[in-house]
Order: C-alpha cells, then structure tokens, then sequence
C-alpha cells in the first residue's frame, strides 16, 4: 500500500514540476528597445569599423577631429588587411589621402567606389585560390555591403529612399532575424554582437527568436534606427 502511495506521490509531483516548468517557459519574453543611431567621438577613434567611423563623420559634420578620421577611414577601406576586403591592395598613400581629404570629397555625398579609383591607379585584385595560383576575383559581399552603407551615409540626397537598420542582440544566443515587407531580408545576428542592413523605407514587421522567446513586432521605418533585443529578466 505504501509502495502505491509512493508511486501516486511521484507520478504527480512529475506532472506538477513538468507544467510549471511549462509555465515558465512560455512566459519568458523579448526585451527591445528602439533608438537613434547616434555615434560618440571615443567610439570613432577606437573603432576600427568603417560605418561606425563614417557615421560619427556624418552626424557631425564641422568636428575638429573629422580630418584625423577620414584618413582612418581611407587607410582602412584601402588597406590589404582591412576588414572589409581581403584581397591583396597596396595600400593608398599618405599623399593621396591628403588630397582625398582637402578635396573633402567624403562629405560630396560620392559612391566611394569612385573616390577610390580617382585616388589611385587601375590595379590588379588578386586572391588566393586553393592551389598554387591566384585568379582575380570581384569584391565580396561584404564589401560591397559595406560600400553601399558608406554611401547611404555620405549622401545628402532628399529623396534616398534607403534606410540603414542595425540589430543589437544583447543576448546570449545567435538571432535570424526576418525583415518583411515590401521586400524581404534576413539579417545573421551573433551573441552579443550586431549586424546592419539597408532596406527601402516602408511599413515591415521584424520577427526573431532570442533564446527560444518569440519575437514580432510591426516597424515604421523611415529613418536610421538601431533595434535592440534582448531576453526580458
């Protein structure tokens, strides 16, 4: 009879652990917070991200420490160990750069596809293939997003019909995140870390899954904006 009674007791103190457990889950819930991309000085001289550097750039157009930065900015995008390109480049001279930045031509609102091929000579990009020889290949797609951004942020074109929206994911977990509207995109989110997309302005709904809690939510997007996420506590 004891033994029974002991099995009953277990059998329900597993239902009522399993349903709680249950409960808890469900109930947990994505922390998000909306804000204008705004960039500090101390984040532009220690960055080594182009968007971040041309973003400060952008938003404060008459700063004392804008020269020091475009000179960042160039050596980075032409330097053969940028992040953005991996190829093999000679890096752009000190001159060049001089006269890229008294032009101020990063202010013009120009693709910088074409600054940097008045600033240098036509050259040949090499990548090393799996054998022994090297073939000449186009920029990656992360260079090309990456121009594109730079692009959007120098223009001061009215009628830019681009929005640049950046997902922070503050969480422990990696986040895909679905952009869907008048087209669709799929942003690869790491923990603790961040990606950027442009997308054409209009009404989208955004939806994720940070660590296993749903998330959706119906975005006006008309501007730059950064989305952070997180697991609610």
């Amino acid at each position: 009879m004891k033994k029974i009674f002991l099995i009953i007791f277990l059998f329900v103190f597993s239902i009522g652990f399993a349903q709680k457990k249950k409960k808890a889950k469900a109930t947990k819930a994505v922390a998000e917070k909306e804000v204008v991309i705004i960039y500090t000085l101390e984040e532009a001289m220690a960055s080594s991200e182009p968007r971040i550097i041309a973003g400060f750039i952008k938003q404060n157009p008459g700063h004392e420490k804008n020269n020091d930065l475009k000179r960042k900015l160039v050596t980075i995008i032409m330097a053969d160990n940028s992040i953005e390109a991996k190829p093999t480049i000679k890096p752009i001279s000190k001159d060049k750069i001089e006269k890229i930045v008294s032009n101020n031509e990063l202010n013009k609102g120009k693709d910088l596809a074409s600054t940097a091929k008045a600033a240098t000579p036509e050259r040949t990009v090499t990548y090393a293939s799996m054998g022994s020889s090297s073939k000449k290949s186009e920029p990656s797609e992360q260079a090309k997003k990456t121009a594109s951004l730079l692009t959007h942020l120098f223009s001061n074109d009215p009628n830019n019909n681009e929005a640049y929206v950046n997902i922070k994911n503050l969480s422990k977990c990696r986040l895909i995140v679905k952009i869907s509207g008048k087209k669709y995109y799929n942003l690869d989110v790491p923990a603790k870390g961040d990606n950027f997309v442009l997308i054409e302005k209009g009404d989208y709904v955004v939806t994720t899954s940070v660590c296993d809690a749903k998330y959706s939510s119906l975005k006006k997007i008309n501007k730059d904006i950064e989305i952070q996420l997180n697991v609610a506590e």
